[in-house]
């Protein structure tokens, strides 16, 4: 979600009125804890290394080519490195090398009068009426112009190489929809949509800004909502860091990179023209790379598979990387709220955070400090007096007492069993599927299942790892207050007070 905002200001607050995936609440189902979760592991990485790489939205070969052919004629463009290919999978465009090539050397150089900028849409008919709008807003403004208007010859062989359809979750159908039925990438999507719907009616619905200020430059028959979301589905999904935010630009050819998690090429920014004051994208080789071989980029290091298939279309299912973000904010009515404010503040940190759940991972220290403080009340509340403050950031960062351990245990462990019900099929019942053979390499079927499973999968695992420290490791940890003894030198390692010889000895 914080990624997302870096390209659309604003969904950050929508995905916040809307929800931003299945909130964890108290639940009584209970959920075995075994080891099923390392055979299930096994059983997932065969079931999905047959799988192909991912490529952008489905374009065709010949489109590619001739976007190619137009950027090669360009002063500056360096396209020869790579040949447009067929996927053996799916039969759509992609790039590999034209020749062996050596880390560290350019694919591709693209500069930045090639890109599709908001100084270029100031260009064009419509530049003077979108002027004051966001960047992103911009370039979706001129997709749909250029595409259904008029287009222009210095965009053309770009657009017509944008496939009509996106792979997003946006544009499945109900059918596939309902097979992400209770996944946080629903939650997300129905965010997305909602927010899509009102940028479009504020800016071209019946009253909209520009449906009222410039309705000749942009005809309702054009500027449908259909044809918005298709155009900021577009922006997104070939948007790619560092060309995002205020930054933003769409690069021909170079968007058309396939996404890989581990990929042999990446993004780079570096000056062209006289004294630098130029820019140019450089598809530049992290490895060497084979003649024949698929040019690839991770679109989104830092974003889970549930997030990069709803943003960019694409799914890298040879190299998964599930999970759930977990969102956690201090209480609105807790009485000692003012304290912790204070407390995050003086951390850098903010009320309202989100954690990610990975499966097999042990949730981080960051987060159990977040949960204990949220947690923190009764007798332990001493701690969020202001003798303290410099100080208690620390103290949550290892178990406070007993009672605040368990009620941090327990409030995840309840949460994750209610959420795992809103799951319309089971871990088993998804790996079962993956395994028959019966899925298309590439299709929303597919990925819906991938997707499901490792929001299952982290949330299953998250579950168990509570309730195996609630079970088990309660009795087991140091809290506040033995640590306090011990740095006093009132108790020893084994927990035995140091002062019990006094007594013995009759000295007192």
């Amino acid at each position: 979600i914080n990624c997302l905002e870096i390209l659309f200001p604003g969904m950050q607050q929508c995905l916040q009125r809307n929800g931003s995936g299945p909130a964890l609440h108290a639940s009584t189902r209970s959920v075995s804890i075994s080891t099923r979760r390392f055979q299930r592991r096994a059983l997932r990485v065969h079931a999905t290394a047959a799988a192909p790489s991912d490529a952008p939205p489905s374009v065709s070969p010949q489109q590619l080519n001739s976007l190619q052919q137009h950027l090669g004629s360009q002063k500056g463009s360096q396209v020869d490195k790579v040949v447009v290919d067929s996927s053996l999978d799916t039969g759509s465009a992609i790039l590999v090398a034209a020749k062996d090539v050596g880390a560290g050397e350019a694919l591709l150089v693209l500069p930045d009068s090639q890109w599709l900028t908001p100084q270029a849409v100031s260009k064009s008919a419509i530049g003077p009426h979108v002027q004051d709008l966001e960047p992103w807003v911009q370039l979706a403004l001129l997709l749909i112009h250029e595409r259904f208007v008029s287009s222009s010859p210095a965009w053309a062989p770009y657009v017509r190489s944008l496939p009509a359809t996106p792979t997003s979750p946006l544009f499945w159908s109900e059918e596939h929809l309902g097979m992400l039925q209770g996944t946080q990438l629903m939650e997300n999507l129905q965010a997305y949509r909602a927010f899509f719907q009102a940028k479009y009616e504020e800016l071209l619905g019946t009253d909209g800004l520009l449906s009222n200020q410039a309705p000749s430059a942009f005809p309702p028959q054009a500027f449908t909502y259909d044809n918005f979301l298709w155009a900021v589905a577009t922006v997104r999904a070939r948007a790619h860091p560092p060309l995002e935010g205020g930054a933003i630009a769409l690069v021909p050819l170079a968007d058309a990179v396939s996404h890989r998690r581990r990929p042999n090429a990446e993004w780079k920014l570096k000056p062209a023209g006289l004294f630098g004051r130029a820019q140019q994208l450089v598809v530049e080789a992290t490895k060497p790379v084979r003649k024949g071989e698929e040019v690839s980029i991770d679109y989104a290091p830092a974003k889970l598979d549930n997030s990069v298939l709803l943003d960019y279309g694409v799914l890298d299912t040879t190299a998964p990387k599930p999970g759930y973000a977990l969102k956690l904010s201090l209480p609105a009515g807790d009485r000692n709220l003012d304290d912790k404010l204070d407390i995050v503040e003086l951390q850098g940190m903010e009320p309202t955070q989100t954690h990610v759940l990975t499966p097999g991972e042990a949730p981080s220290p960051t987060m159990m400090g977040f949960l204990r403080l949220i947690q923190l009340q009764g007798p332990d509340a001493f701690l969020l007096e202001s003798i303290f403050r410099q100080d208690v950031w620390d103290f949550m960062c290892e178990p406070v007492s007993e009672d605040n351990e368990r009620a941090v245990c327990q409030s995840i462990a309840e949460g994750a069993r209610e959420t795992l019900q809103g799951y319309p099929t089971s871990i088993d019942q998804d790996l079962a599927m993956l395994r028959s053979g019966e899925l298309k390499s590439g299709s929303p079927e597919q990925a819906a299942i991938m997707v499901r499973l490792g929001e299952q999968e982290a949330l299953d695992d998250t579950l168990q790892w509570f309730e195996n420290r609630m079970q088990t490791e309660l009795k087991k940890l140091v809290y506040y207050q033995e640590r306090r003894l011990r740095n006093l030198g009132l108790v020893d390692d084994e927990g035995r007070t140091t002062y019990d010889s006094f007594f013995e000895d009759g000295i007192a």
